[in-house]
């Protein structure tokens, strides 16, 4: 639902999907945003002659800027900008944290009686309109697949240290559930995986590199078979290590160029490991085999350079890169998700293609779910939904006081349509915090 428009034709309330040039040639943070205001207004009629606008995420006037068909019908078919805003009319506050409770007690996924607003308004026209899945709807539902996704990679660890041979039908079932509920709400998917981190860092790289690749993917447009086969790739891709000596992989400090040498075989015990599968394939084990390539030949372990190295590959590497950041790892503490975006844009055009580190910062934003961020009240939230219109204005779970002190009961706030906060005016982001800021300890607010 593009279109181009003229810069000076441009009104409030339309979101600019697309400049005439490249991003990083703009002035503008975000690849992607809503026209709140005529200073904003002013800076894109100043910066370009043409924009793409998407009809689908406009708002007020803008929408209705568009020619519209004659008034629809009562009990006729609305169009999506209609039913997106009767949904934020009809939709309930989100009490996340009875839903986390609920989700303790183990009973909520069964808990679906047909009466709930949230659970009614997820219809064929909500899909049709290309909109999500309510997310604390999705949590229920993803909750059980990234356990079983936990339960397959501690398997995989088991087997692979007998020298058995790994089952992939296993890890094909649960990724090919992971798909759709990416396709469903990717936010449902890293929220979890935030929540069921546990103590061994291999399990969660892999599931993270195995869900952001799925969810990049799915942004690129990518089939459903393409984002399954990036999906266990990217829950397979580091089996190898587990082959290589465990000192070598819980080392504090930097490794010595001879231990370097010997970390970079875990790429070929992977191929090894996996190769042994029937069911592997090709582009699974090119995936495997590319994902620490990088376009200026500078990756291992046979030095690719640009487009030998494969967009496949790319994506993964990209999102390896990413997730090892965010995570804290025997060698380093995590970094916030901006440092790691930076870490990776640093990258842009040397290791990584320009285009795919650009697509990759619009894919995850400035705020992705799972970011602890401080609010310009003092307090301290935890992002669990993005906003698809206004990306710097997410939706969060405040989980400390402005005196940094724990809330019992933490509460939901959308920043885009809740009241003003204890300040007393419209709350917004002032930065995003590493993880652990202030002593937060996910397990403390979420799940066990």
């Amino acid at each position: 639902m593009r279109e181009i428009v003229a810069a000076r034709d441009l009104i409030i309330g339309m979101f600019v999907a697309e400049l005439d040039r490249p991003w990083l040639e703009s002035s503008f943070l975000l690849q992607g945003f809503l026209i709140e205001d005529v200073a904003m207004l002013e800076q894109v009629q100043k910066e370009c002659r043409f924009v793409y606008v998407d009809r689908s995420r406009s708002v007020g006037d803008a929408w209705r800027a568009e020619p519209q068909e004659p008034e629809t019908p009562r009990g006729a078919r609305r169009g999506p900008g209609a039913l997106q805003a009767e949904l934020v009319a009809r939709r309930r506050p989100l009490d996340f944290f009875a839903l986390l409770r609920a989700l303790r007690a183990g009973g909520l996924a069964e808990q679906d009686d047909g009466d709930s607003d949230d659970h009614a308004v997820v219809a064929p026209e909500v899909q049709a309109a290309g909109m999500d899945t309510p997310l604390e709807t999705e949590i229920a539902v993803a909750l059980p697949v990234v356990e079983r996704a936990q339960g397959v990679l501690e398997q995989i660890a088991s087997d692979v240290q007998r020298s058995l041979n790994p089952d992939l039908e296993r890890v094909r079932s649960v990724v090919a559930e992971m798909v759709l509920s990416v396709a469903r709400n990717p936010d449902a998917l890293l929220w979890l995986l935030r929540l069921k981190q546990t103590d061994r860092y291999s399990y969660d790289h892999s599931l993270d590199v195995a869900a952001h690749v799925m969810i990049f993917g799915r942004a690129l447009g990518l089939g459903e078979d393409a984002i399954a086969t990036l999906g266990m790739a990217g829950m397979m891709q580091d089996v190898g290590k587990l082959r290589l000596p465990h000192r070598l992989l819980h080392k504090p400090g930097s490794l010595t160029p001879m231990e370097y040498e010997i970390f970079k075989t875990h790429v070929d015990y992977s191929l090894q490991i996996l190769s042994a599968s029937a069911r592997v394939t090709p582009l699974m084990l090119e995936i495997v085999a590319r994902h620490h390539e990088r376009v200026d030949g500078s990756g291992y372990p046979k030095g690719l350079r640009g487009e030998a190295v494969g967009i496949m590959a790319e994506i993964s590497g990209i999102c390896d890169v990413y997730c090892a950041l965010t995570r804290e790892r025997p060698y380093g503490p995590a970094e916030s998700s901006q440092s790691a975006l930076d870490a990776v844009r640093v990258q842009r055009g040397t290791r990584f293609s320009e285009s795919l580190v650009d697509q990759f910062v619009q894919c995850i934003g400035l705020y992705p779910v799972g970011t602890l961020v401080e609010l310009n009240s003092g307090e301290v939230a935890v992002v669990v939904a993005q906003n698809r219109i206004r990306r710097l204005k997410p939706k969060v779970m405040i989980l400390l006081g402005p005196d940094k002190k724990p809330n019992a009961y933490p509460q939901t706030v959308d920043l885009l349509y809740d009241r003003p906060g204890a300040v007393g005016e419209q709350y917004f982001i002032v930065k995003a915090l590493p993880p652990g800021a202030y002593g937060v300890v996910p397990s403390e607010f979420y799940l066990a």
